[in-house]
């Protein structure tokens, strides 16, 4: 199953791969600039090399351009149709890069990063804590933007289907990380605090693991 549903992320047509999260799906806006204000904060007034873990077509990085933010831009994603898109997107920035890789377990990726980034990302992981034991290693701070973790005794992990274009539909994985297995899981990566913001009225949290 996690082989098809990789597959999934490689069958956008090439139009929706551009419009993906644009015009279906987009999760809050507010949370996206309450994001933004978080690694502002977190680099402070020097540049800051941001792994972005699931950068799809560059819809953060386009973001942080309009707020004039100094980064290193390394995006990261399974999908190479969303990564052509971010590519075409961002062909006349040197410091955005783009590279093909398994977010589960991101082997190939060089280290050295202030801060890992997964915007809506690890709901759609089949193995988010593989993944974030790599981010842990791989940057100084981890961010996560994601669904405030309900209150349920188990997560909740459903399949549902995405359009991808020319009427076709692929399923892909949405889960949601209770909040004891969130604990759990933070406690065997050796987090030891979570800064958690939130954006009134946006269902989004923003949550900054520290491990030192």
């Amino acid at each position: 199953m996690s082989d098809r549903l990789q597959r999934s992320w490689g069958a956008l047509t090439p139009s929706r791969a551009v419009e993906y999260l644009r015009t279906y799906g987009a999760p809050s806006a507010t949370s996206r600039v309450l994001t933004a204000e978080v690694i502002e904060e977190l680099a402070g007034r020097r540049p800051v090399r941001l792994l972005d873990l699931g950068c799809g077509n560059g819809q953060m990085l386009e973001l942080f351009r309009e707020r004039g933010m100094d980064l290193d831009y390394p995006g990261v994603d399974f999908s190479e149709p969303l990564l052509t898109a971010a590519r075409e997107r961002f062909a006349d920035d040197p410091r955005a890069r783009f590279i093909a890789a398994d977010v589960n377990d991101p082997q190939g990726v060089d280290g050295g990063y202030d801060i890992a980034l997964y915007s809506h990302v690890l709901e759609i992981l089949s193995s988010p804590e593989a993944s974030l034991r790599r981010a842990r290693d791989l940057a100084r701070h981890t961010v996560i933007r994601f669904f405030e973790p309900p209150e349920h005794d188990v997560d909740v992990v459903e399949l549902r289907e995405m359009e991808i274009g020319d009427g076709t539909t692929v399923p892909y994985l949405r889960r949601k990380i209770a909040r004891d297995s969130y604990r759990l899981m933070l406690a065997r990566l050796g987090c030891t605090a979570v800064d958690v913001y939130r954006d009134e009225g946006s269902v989004d949290q923003v949550h900054v693991l520290r491990y030192r």
